[in-house]
């Protein structure tokens, strides 16, 4: 006797990510705020930021909203009026060769039905079925399934009755892969290695900003800088320094520098400690530069 089947998903208008689509729209209304500002008011500091800024953020989402949005919402359309017009393919069958996505991604999770191959991912905009098994979705080895799919897209999913997740199930489902998935990160040495290279440069690179905090607040204004100015960024340095040091401690009491991972340890702070400085280093320079040249202009106008 053929199982009682549920529709456990379908494509709709709703399965549109509308969200993601019209995304584009935030840097442009950023840029066209910064446009108006700089020519509204005569703020000094406002002066200060630059026409490139505004100017990326409008281009940028004008970029998306143009060709980026239009093609997800074209895509997601297609496939609604595939299903609408029954232009699509059936398939019924077991769930085989099951190879689920982790959940923090990096591979898609794929199965098959007889002869047809299905693929698909949390992490992937599309209106088609993407619910991985990692994040409560319900396909699993062995699953009784009927699918309706269109250029290897699922439309429909048909599983039988009382063998779909209800919505705590799910989401038990999904929880208890976040935490496998953060005892993974917890248990990979390389990955708390480089965990504790980059608290260490951190901590190293928040002192640097306490110590010349009047040369690094040039990475966001010009001088001379108001008293209360003054205050809120030291304020700031020093909650960086605070934080990045209770960081180091805690990484350090749940996972302690041995022997085995010294050598590694020292050589990636090295290597990220060189980096971070260097572009820093450059950042500054650059803006001791732009502001020499402001000044000995403002004397040649004077």
């Amino acid at each position: 006797m053929p199982p009682e089947y549920v529709t456990v998903f379908q494509i709709a208008p709703s399965s549109t990510d509308w969200l993601f689509a019209a995304i584009g729209l935030v840097p442009i209304l950023i840029g066209c705020v910064i446009f108006w500002a700089k020519k509204k008011f005569s703020w000094t500091r406002l002066k200060e930021i630059h026409w490139f800024l505004p100017t990326f953020f409008c281009v940028f989402g004008f970029i998306w909203v143009v060709f980026v949005g239009p093609a997800i919402i074209r895509q997601d359309s297609k496939l609604i009026t595939a299903y609408r017009n029954n232009d699509y393919s059936l398939v019924e069958g077991v769930v085989t060769d099951f190879h689920p996505m982790p959940y923090e991604g990096h591979q898609e999770e794929c199965f098959s039905v007889q002869e047809e191959r299905f693929c698909y991912s949390d992490y992937v905009i599309t209106g088609g079925f993407h619910n991985s098994a990692s994040h409560g979705g319900p396909i699993r080895e062995g699953l009784p399934v009927r699918i309706a799919y269109s250029h290897g897209v699922i439309l429909r999913l048909d599983i039988p009755k009382g063998q779909a997740l209800t919505a705590t199930q799910s989401a038990s489902v999904a929880a208890s892969s976040e935490r496998d998935w953060q005892s993974r990160a917890e248990a990979d040495p390389v990955d708390q290695t480089m965990t504790v290279s980059f608290l260490f440069v951190a901590v190293g690179w928040s002192l640097w900003w306490n110590l010349q905090w009047k040369r690094v607040m040039r990475f966001w204004l010009r001088p001379p800088y108001r008293r209360w100015t003054q205050i809120g960024f030291r304020i700031f340095f020093a909650a960086n320094f605070v934080g990045a040091i209770v960081q180091l401690f805690l990484q350090l009491r749940r996972h302690p520098i041995t022997k085995e991972n010294s050598v590694l340890t020292i050589k990636i702070t090295v290597i990220m400690g060189v980096v971070v400085a260097l572009m820093s280093l450059l950042t500054l320079k650059m803006a001791e530069r732009r502001d020499r040249k402001r000044n000995v202009a403002a004397q040649d106008v004077s």
